[in-house]
């Protein structure tokens, strides 16, 4: 299945050459959303979605898989240069990359991250050949008990990562349910929550709701920065093609264990790169024999950050194609790709759209070798696109957002519904409301709906069937476990604290 997957996949591809052009694209218009802070891969996936639907199936992959593998490693230009992330994944990567540069080094430190993100990314693209099939085949055995646990999981872990206000998280989780409720019932073909509005019959566009969540919000956000004057101009005089032998000097193992991190991190549902790149840091850290001057310019720091976190972006692949459920925000937005084109993923997509699941292999392993390859070309004008002034930006991206959202539909509802959530989402912006739940809980509250309530009409409204589904019980067990994982570290804290009063008045 492997072999015939990616023999087909590669010959949808070559059979398209403008989904090549089209990939070229998408990368490039990813690394400029990554660079420029506040305009991030999420914000350019849902930009481009509308556009795609006069394109080909492979052709809309292609830019989109563009876009993905581009926004996230370009986010590294600006952490490094100005100690500003360009996206929230590249957050640890100034750690280390900033002093870096300080140090007079900026070329070596640019050429190491983007040679990490290649090789995070394609170590990941491996792991999504290995892993897709097998568990695709393994996931057509669930039934309606395993996926409403399995996305019940995904949400719980998404809310207990979000911040440290579990009940913040929860709320806005709720809320994201709540909203894929509107509309008509897929069992009952009743309507719900539309208020006497014909508009609403159809529900909430995804589309719609995701720009607005993702682009009006930031942009509400990001205005508070446009008094603020520009950055100073950079200068960089050389970008090495490749990474110095000294940078790369013992680093094997930081580059393995962040690729299995990052990856593994991506299967999960919901938690993103930022986690990923964290916890890979972490690892690297303790396992260098130079821990203690990390954050001072370490290359390990480096390649653990960018490596970890490009690998995510293959990882998070993963759940999206073979159960279709994202593993992040940026497949979330992807997922709204799948449906424009009227695909399905999940476990019948390798079945029904083998050459497809192998075309989206091959172009996510050929995204990161072209990311590379203009990353390091084109660094001096993603550079200065760096000082283009927010408000010529600004502007822009509203008009692209009104643009297509109306291409999808051909509706002004959808403008409002665009606009409205974005003034939504500023709000809970505000009262430190965490967003990513929300969007995972519309993504996943129809399957979990969906689900649930067949699992309960093929057992006559009993529960105990489901006692009877181990693998169905393990995932709800897990989601208990991280709501309140928080508690529990919590009392441990305190009796932990408890015992050493009690032995020091001893």
């Amino acid at each position: 299945m492997y072999m015939e997957a990616i023999t087909m996949g590669l010959g949808l591809v070559v059979s398209d050459p403008f989904s090549i052009l089209l990939l070229f694209f998408g990368v490039f218009l990813g690394i400029i959303f990554g660079c420029i802070p506040g305009l991030t891969s999420v914000l350019g996936v849902t930009l481009i979605i509308p556009f795609t639907f006069t394109m080909t199936s492979v052709q809309g992959m292609a830019i989109l898989l563009g876009i993905f593998v581009g926004g996230i490693s370009g986010g590294l230009i600006t952490a490094m240069l100005l100690n500003i992330p360009g996206t929230p994944a590249s957050i640890v990567t100034c750690w280390d990359g900033f002093p870096m540069v300080k140090s007079g080094r900026p070329g070596d430190a640019l050429t190491l991250g983007v040679y990490a993100s290649m090789v995070g990314g394609l170590l990941s693209a491996f792991a999504l050949l290995l892993i897709a099939p097998p568990l695709s085949r393994a996931a057509l055995a669930f039934g309606p008990w395993e996926y409403f646990a399995l996305a019940t999981m995904g949400i719980s872990l998404v809310v207990a990562m979000a911040g440290k206000n579990i009940l913040k998280g929860l709320i806005s989780a709720f809320l994201g349910i709540l909203l894929s409720t509107v509309g008509m019932d897929s069992l009952s073909g009743v309507m719900r929550l539309t208020f006497d509005q014909w508009q609403l019959q159809a529900g909430i566009s995804t589309i719609a709701l995701l720009m607005g969540l993702f682009a009006i919000t930031e942009i509400m956000v990001q205005t508070s920065q446009l008094g603020k004057g520009k950055n100073k101009e950079l200068v960089l005089d050389k970008v090495p093609l490749l990474p110095k032998r000294i940078d790369l000097k013992g680093t094997k193992m930081a580059f393995l264990i962040s690729s299995v991190i990052g990856t593994f991190v991506g299967i999960l549902p919901g938690i993103g790169q930022t986690t990923g790149s964290m916890l890979a840091y972490n690892q690297v850290r303790q396992n260098s024999k130079n821990a203690d001057k990390f954050g001072t310019g370490m290359p390990e720091g480096i390649i653990a950050s960018e490596t970890a976190n490009n690998a995510v972006n293959g990882g998070a692949l993963i759940p999206l194609i073979t159960l279709g459920i994202p593993g992040d925000l940026v497949t979330a937005a992807l997922l709204g790709g799948f449906l424009i084109h009227g695909l399905q993923p999940g476990p019948l997509f390798f079945a029904e759209h083998i050459d497809l699941a192998g075309a989206i292999m091959v172009l996510y392993f050929l995204s990161n070798i072209v990311m590379y390859a203009m990353e390091i070309g084109f660094m001096k004008l993603f550079i200065k696109i760096i000082d283009v002034p927010l408000y010529f930006l600004f502007p822009l991206i509203i008009l692209t957002c009104t643009l297509g959202v109306l291409t999808v539909n051909n509706r002004i509802f959808d403008v409002w519904v665009l606009m409205i959530f974005g003034v939504v989402g500023y709000c809970l912006y505000e009262f430190d409301v965490a967003l990513t739940p929300l969007i995972l809980g519309f993504i996943l509250g129809p399957l979990i709906e969906l689900n649930f309530r067949t699992a309960l009409i093929g057992s006559n409204g009993s529960f105990s069937e489901l006692l009877s589904q181990p693998l169905a019980l393990l995932f709800i067990l897990v989601s208990i476990l991280f709501l309140f994982m928080p508690y529990i570290r919590m009392c441990l804290g305190k009796c932990l604290s408890a015992i050493k009063s009690r032995k020091q008045e001893s």
